[in-house]
């Protein structure tokens, strides 16, 4: 089920030439690997493991913006644009990654200019999908612009089983309400709607989809 539109295949070639450049790191869950203000000196790419980009409001309110999944680049943005860190990158779990000075893949980007074709396609993929969420929030309600995120998480991260998938990834309900764009109540009661009407299932933190057809009918 998982969807690689934001993932870079690296050729062989390609990977050996980030292996030499590269340093390996591996942080434990719940670990800060940058903050707003700092200075983009790295690119991560994410070998094992989940980061969560998010920002904290004036108020105090935590806003998480994305997901990033192993297969993906963190920190590609600002170091392009050579600007400070706009938001923190939390580990989810424990996380493996490969981290690339800014110098560095600049020199890699001229070696291999292929893969300017390749982070572009990347970028190009983020702006769209914000562009989506920004719809998503003008013109869909509470519950269908939940249905689309399942559906879009169950592409990312969900693993299928017979009749059913598991969304192997853990989110607070804050969480999902900041990447919807509305209240932790509003997203309590929304789940436990679907899962009176036999749309999911959720344990703990643990979401189940059990009726995919009536979920996407949802949106």
């Amino acid at each position: 089920m998982k969807s690689e539109k934001y993932f870079i295949h690296l050729s062989s070639e390609e990977q050996e030439v980030f292996k030499e450049y590269s340093i390996p790191l591996v942080f434990p869950k719940e670990h800060n690997i940058f903050s707003p203000g700092d200075v983009p000196n790295y690119i991560y790419f994410i070998e094992a493991g989940r980061i969560k980009i998010y920002r904290i409001t004036m108020d105090g309110e935590y806003i998480t913006i994305s997901i990033r999944h192993a297969g993906e680049v963190c920190g590609l943005a600002e170091a392009l644009c050579s600007m400070p860190r706009q938001c923190f990158a939390m580990t989810l779990e424990t996380t493996r990654l490969q981290a690339v000075k800014k110098e560095d893949f600049f020199q890699i980007l001229s070696m291999e200019p292929q893969l300017n074709l390749k982070i572009s396609q990347v970028l190009s993929r983020r702006l769209r999908h914000a562009e989506t969420i920004i719809h998503d929030l003008v013109y869909y309600n509470v519950e269908a612009r939940l249905a689309r995120l399942l559906l879009s998480m169950s592409k990312q991260c969900g693993r299928q089983y017979e009749d059913h998938i598991i969304l192997d990834i853990v989110l607070t309900h804050k969480d999902i309400a900041s990447m919807i764009g509305t209240s932790r109540q509003s997203v309590t009661l929304s789940l436990q709607q679907f899962k009176d009407r036999g749309i999911i299932d959720y344990h703990k933190r643990e979401i189940i989809i059990l009726n995919f057809a009536k979920l996407r009918n949802l949106t």
